[in-house]
């Protein structure tokens, strides 16, 4: 490789990386997986959110699920975000969510999404988010997406006031189709039809599904960044676990 190249590949590294590679991550072990905790001094992406890091706006619970917490500390909102230390890539993807996803306040946004630092492919990013979008609690509702969200077909939307309980969210990554469904409780995925099947959707455009792999992200965040309307209450979600099944060769 002659100099140019040289120099040129790595300032593209830099740019792809620098914001990870600029500080020593924290990590946790949860669900048989390492992950990286996002600190931030100052607002980033999505929205404009700080990120408060381990121990603040992540936390391991001693029964070994994992805590997710939006909070005020000293005037300064902050948020949380987790991603796996590997990427992973095709395959089944499992989350199984404690907190009654009705009880999300509206202010914030629940992201369970796979996501690269590398720009090709619009980040490789594959959605299943849940928030009120800083409206009401009645807007409350869920959504899978396949980046990028604004092109047709990219995204399916479903009421959330079914998840009273604790829940299941699931995405396939496939190379020709990603699935998507939810479901309540932690049981089986249940039969098309039942209503324990909240809902299932299939994205089925193979053109525009991203190639692997990518680590595996989960955050919880405000609303452009900007303090919740009402009183501080159910600012937490609650992850009892995490399951990824590659896709068998």
């Amino acid at each position: 490789m002659n100099y140019r190249k040289h120099l040129f590949y790595m300032a593209l590294f830099l740019a792809l990386h620098g914001a990870v590679s600029a500080q020593v991550l924290e990590r946790i072990e949860f669900s048989g997986f390492d992950w990286y905790v996002r600190a931030t001094k100052g607002p980033e992406g999505p929205m404009g959110n700080i990120f408060a890091g381990l121990g603040r706006g992540v936390e391991m619970l001693p029964d070994g699920a994992l805590r997710l917490s939006v909070a005020n500390r000293n005037g300064t909102w902050y948020s949380a975000e987790v991603w796996t230390t590997k990427s992973l890539g095709y395959g089944t993807y499992t989350f199984r969510v404690r907190t009654p996803l009705t009880q999300l306040h509206p202010d914030l946004i629940l992201g369970l999404f796979t996501y690269s630092q590398a720009i090709w492919h619009h980040h490789r990013e594959i959605d299943i988010e849940f928030s009120a979008w800083g409206m009401g609690a009645k807007d409350l509702e869920g959504q899978y997406v396949v980046q990028p969200y604004d092109r047709v077909g990219h995204l399916y939307e479903f009421p959330s006031a079914a998840f009273v309980g604790p829940s299941t969210q699931q995405l396939t990554w496939l190379p020709d189709r990603v699935e998507f469904s939810s479901w309540l409780g932690y049981g089986e995925k249940p039969a098309a039809g039942d209503p324990g099947l909240v809902s299932a959707w299939t994205f089925s455009d193979a053109k525009s599904i991203p190639p692997p792999s990518a680590p595996l992200h989960m955050n919880l965040y405000l609303f452009e960044g900007r303090p919740p309307d009402s009183k501080e209450e159910n600012l937490a979600v609650i992850l009892d676990s995490f399951e990824f099944t590659p896709l068998k060769k």
